[in-house]
């Protein structure tokens, strides 16, 4: 059996800093640790809350999951 290990969650909010030359976004990520026994609902919406108080404009919300793993006897 297998099992999850050091669980960790951050939202992750990707503005669009400027355009160059060839019309291309240039994108910044923000990122926020999240608890991660949150629902994918609960972080989208801190995500569309956090994005309002951006002054750059939100290209995206994401989630992004990370933990090892670890065989268990």
């Amino acid at each position: 059996m297998t099992q999850r290990t050091n669980t960790a969650t951050k939202l992750q909010l990707k503005v669009i800093t400027s355009t160059n030359s060839q019309g291309k976004e240039t994108i910044a990520t923000r990122s926020f640790t999240m608890n991660p026994e949150l629902a994918d609902e609960d972080i989208l919406s801190i995500g569309r809350k956090l994005a309002r108080l951006q002054v750059l404009p939100v290209q995206d919300i994401c989630r992004q999951d990370n933990a090892g793993l670890a065989e268990v006897h």
